[in-house]
């Protein structure tokens, strides 16, 4: 059996083992970089975010409180997105317009998602939704956080996080349909 991400970060607080946080690393790294990328619009901002993020956790050391955090997930996914704000912020990265058009396939870590056409069409339909949707349909769908884990990872209240959650899936649904999808929603 897996151990939690609870149990690894502990262990590694307790004793100070690389291989923990490396075990982390390799768990969360897809997910952080598509998260991230939905910031910061660059592949390799992204993966200097993410490796930002993991930096933060060998050199601070920060306590993780399931009861003040939730899960280690969206807890980590909340350290990601104030490492992105912050970085944003000091450098006014510029964030790319949606008519560029999405990146080489090759060029992000879920190459293996996009191989297959109509994952090619809920890519090209997630990034033409506002950002907020696209953050928050990605964590939904893609990283299977609940609605109280998306709300403490995007910063965000509850109610927030239902609303834009309601609205993203019906301008998805919308772009889809575009598109020419009709049968997102069977």
């Amino acid at each position: 059996m897996t151990e939690t991400d609870e149990a690894l970060y502990s262990r590694y607080l307790a004793e100070e083992n690389d291989a923990d946080l490396e075990a982390l690393l390799l768990r969360h790294r897809d997910g952080l970089l598509l998260f991230l990328f939905s910031y910061v619009r660059s592949a390799e901002d992204a993966e200097d975010l993410m490796l930002d993020t993991f930096a933060r956790l060998a050199a601070d050391k920060p306590a993780f409180s399931p009861r003040r955090a939730g899960s280690f997930k969206s807890w980590l996914y909340a350290i990601a997105r104030n490492n992105a704000l912050m970085r944003i912020r000091k450098r006014r990265i510029p964030t790319a317009p949606l008519h560029e058009g999405i990146p080489d396939a090759g060029a992000l870590p879920e190459t293996a998602l996009l191989r297959d056409e109509r994952s090619r069409a809920l890519y090209r339909a997630l990034e033409a939704l506002r950002p907020e949707y696209r953050r928050a349909l990605t964590l939904l769908y893609l990283e299977g956080l609940s609605h109280d884990e998306i709300a403490r990872a995007m910063g965000l209240r509850k109610g927030q996080v239902y609303s834009i959650i309601k609205h993203g899936k019906e301008a998805l649904k919308k772009t889809l349909e575009g598109m020419g999808i009709h049968d997102a929603y069977d």
